[in-house]
């Protein structure tokens, strides 16, 4: 919804014009917005062994796959690039993507707050997810492996790994 504001007037006789800002003005989101995986500091990035330098908010262009989502996107450590991972946040609960998303065989990972899933519809690259519940809404992670490259790792157990590392950095969880 776009709101415009128009206002008339001058200045007043002996009143000194305002000079105009040189401030930015930066909207402060809504507390219902989507958490931007992309704020997750480079350093933890690294840490994830991820390649930092790779980092892109939209998977293809600069349009974001949906309005409804914030997504953020890292490939693995160069020269041995296999896949993508992909993080997902959005205002929707745990339950829409369990219910209405595109995944399934959401199961409990032993010792870790996260749910491990799969796509409904399978691609010939390897894939796995892990998702979190949290306040306001979901953050899941999504590894798609390349086609064109054998993976070096099961997709369940790096994305895993990826997660238990960069899960300090996500806002709370239910």
């Amino acid at each position: 919804m776009t709101v415009l504001v128009a206002g008339c007037g001058g200045v007043t006789d002996g009143a000194p014009a305002a000079a105009p800002s040189t401030t930015p003005s930066v909207a402060t989101p809504a507390s219902t917005a989507a958490w931007d995986p992309c704020t997750i500091p480079d350093e933890a990035i690294e840490a994830a062994e991820l390649a930092v330098e790779t980092k892109k908010a939209n998977l293809v262009g600069e349009r974001p796959i949906s309005p409804d989502w914030s997504t953020c996107f890292w490939l693995n450590p160069l020269p041995d690039t296999w896949y993508t991972l992909g993080i997902f946040s959005s205002t929707f609960s745990l339950d829409y993507l369990r219910e209405a998303g595109p995944f399934e065989q959401f199961t409990p990972v032993d010792g870790f707050d996260g749910l491990r899933f799969q796509r409904k519809i399978k691609y010939d690259e390897v894939s796995c997810g892990i998702a979190f519940g949290r306040d306001g809404g979901v953050i899941y992670f999504m590894l798609d492996g390349f086609v064109s490259a054998e993976p070096l790792e099961d997709p369940c157990v790096e994305v895993e790994r990826v997660a238990r590392s960069l899960r300090p950095f996500l806002p709370s969880s239910k």
